[in-house]
């Protein structure tokens, strides 16, 4: 039986306590990213486990919730309340560091997290990967436990001469393989996956729709009932993403409601594509959101600033393979705030939405 929202609300407050701290009802959470907790791993992609340490002591220290992700996204997706400033923690590709480095600390902290796993490595037991019977140790002990694919593949990708048909076969087949494999080694069988490379078209969108399968990435925001629940978003912390006043602001964040993103679609063929956006009205204002695009700030063209809609543009030109916009605007009476990220990946030919 699912209680009242005024009785939820009361529970929340009145019992769920985090280092002193009592923990409002809220519609909203943040999930963190990691792959390597070491200093001997490539630097983009890596977090020294000393500072990791720092960001689970701020968790812990200030009031933080952090929930397992297959009940955070089960409690947002029915619309259930959650104490406020919940976390979940993700790792991708299954690395060695998170077995040997990651998870001790995590038992000591007494947190939950999910190690979101590309199969084939672990099959051909390649150096600096986990083995099953690690993987298996951790999901004994109670770590979710989740598919990345098989190959790690760039989803948006076709192969040489591939149909759209025949690559959404390919990568549904992959999929299956993965979560298989999972299953059989784990027992788990957790019906999301994160996007190798947090790569993603309307197709991919699609196929998981399909499947039955929820999907998250890895551009930056918050989630809320309204999230897009086949391109979740995630702050990914690694490289020189890691600083602690950083970390702190990020894990706070509030999600938007976007009633409009135009083009929906992340891929794009151009280096400074425009994007028309209405945001829902929020503990916000208007004329307070700020859009940026490599920290500077971008042309907002206000197409109908009383109903949110505003269309976002950059004269900056992009020649990588990934980027993004952010939106933030202060929550009212805070020193927190919402956040949204429109990522882009540019095509390769043939692969354009």
């Amino acid at each position: 039986m699912r209680l009242p929202r005024p009785v939820l609300r009361a529970i929340f407050t009145a019992t769920l306590l985090t280092g002193g701290h009592t923990l409002q009802a809220a519609e909203h959470a943040t999930v963190v990213l990691y792959h390597h907790v070491a200093e001997d791993t490539p630097a983009s992609t890596s977090i020294a486990p000393a500072v990791f340490r720092q960001h689970m002591d701020l968790l812990r220290d200030e009031g933080f919730h952090v929930m397992a992700l297959p009940e955070l996204l089960d409690a947002l997706r029915q619309r259930r309340e959650v104490p406020d400033k919940t976390v979940a923690i993700t790792f991708d590709d299954g690395y060695i560091s998170i077995y040997d480095t990651a998870f001790p600390i995590l038992q000591e902290y007494g947190f939950p997290f999910t190690v979101f796993i590309n199969t084939q490595p672990l099959n051909d037991r390649m150096a600096g990967y986990m083995s099953w019977d690690e993987v298996r140790v951790m999901s004994a002990a109670g770590v979710t436990i989740a598919n990345h694919m098989e190959n790690h593949p760039h989803m948006v990708d076709a192969l040489p001469g591939e149909s759209p048909d025949a690559r959404d076969s390919r990568l549904r087949e992959e999929l299956l393989r993965a979560q298989e494999r999972i299953k059989t080694e784990t027992g788990q069988d957790h019906r999301f996956i994160a996007y190798p490379y947090g790569e993603y078209d309307l197709a991919n969108k699609a196929m998981l729709r399909d499947m039955g399968f929820m999907g998250l990435g890895q551009q930056s925001g918050a989630l809320g009932f309204d999230a897009d629940f086949l391109a979740l978003p995630r702050f990914p912390f690694g490289g020189s993403y890691t600083d602690l006043a950083d970390f702190r602001q990020k894990v706070q964040t509030l999600s938007f409601h976007l009633l409009k993103v135009d083009p929906e679609s992340p891929m794009t063929d151009e280096r400074n594509p425009s994007v028309t956006l209405q945001f829902a009205p929020g503990d916000f204002n208007f004329r307070q959101i700020g859009c940026y695009a490599s920290g500077q700030p971008m042309a907002m063209e206000w197409l109908d600033q009383e109903q949110g809609l505003v269309r976002i543009s950059t004269e900056q030109t992009y020649n990588m393979r990934r980027y993004r916009y952010l939106c933030t605007a202060p929550m009212r009476g805070s020193n927190r705030y919402f956040w949204y990220s429109k990522d882009w990946t540019r095509s390769l030919p043939g692969n354009q939405d």
